[in-house]
């Protein structure tokens, strides 16, 4: 077995990267960090989207929880928890989609005494937010109305842009407390 032996100072021993190799090593290393970039912008997008999902849910129970504790205060009747156009006397809640408006002195939303909605969400960001609440009537076997319970479908629109997202809650009401 012959051992080579390299003098210090010889061609082979003082070769260092090329320059195609330095190029190539940079393209490399921005190729990885381009994909970590859009992985983590892609991560940012996922957490908004989260904290927008979870508020429309929280707008959908808030909702909800205030028609239950109004009916069963006594505050409101059973023939109160209507649309306008279903029951222009009695009904108290508005039809279609409504602005985000703040809680009226009747305690309950999308009624006619809503205040002004905010202008900013509880992070200080605007997110653009719309509801609807409505009600339909339950049927029975034969195929008539059941005069002690309601179906209640809350809808929920948020999101900027193309970016609308929509979440619906249904519940039941009945007279029954």
């Amino acid at each position: 077995m012959a051992i080579k032996r390299v003098r210090i100072g010889s061609k082979a021993s003082s070769r260092g990267f090329t320059l195609v190799e330095v190029i190539i090593a940079i393209v490399v290393m921005t190729v990885g960090i381009v994909g970590m970039l859009a992985a983590f912008a892609a991560c940012i997008a996922t957490v908004q989207q989260s904290r927008e999902d979870s508020v429309a849910r929280q707008e959908a129970q808030q909702f909800i929880e205030g028609i239950y504790a109004k009916r069963n205060s006594g505050a409101i009747n059973f023939n109160n928890l209507q649309n306008q156009s279903q029951d222009a006397v009695n009904g108290l809640f508005k039809d279609g989609m409504q602005p985000a408006n703040q809680v009226g002195p009747d305690g309950l939303m999308n009624t006619n005494d809503d205040l002004a909605a905010l202008e900013t969400g509880p992070d200080g960001r605007n997110l653009v937010l719309q509801r609807q609440i409505l009600f339909a009537p339950q049927f029975l076997a034969d195929g008539s109305v059941n005069p002690n319970l309601r179906r209640v479908t809350i809808t929920i629109q948020y999101g900027n842009g193309a970016l609308r997202r929509t979440y619906q809650q249904i519940t039941y009401i009945s007279t029954y407390r």
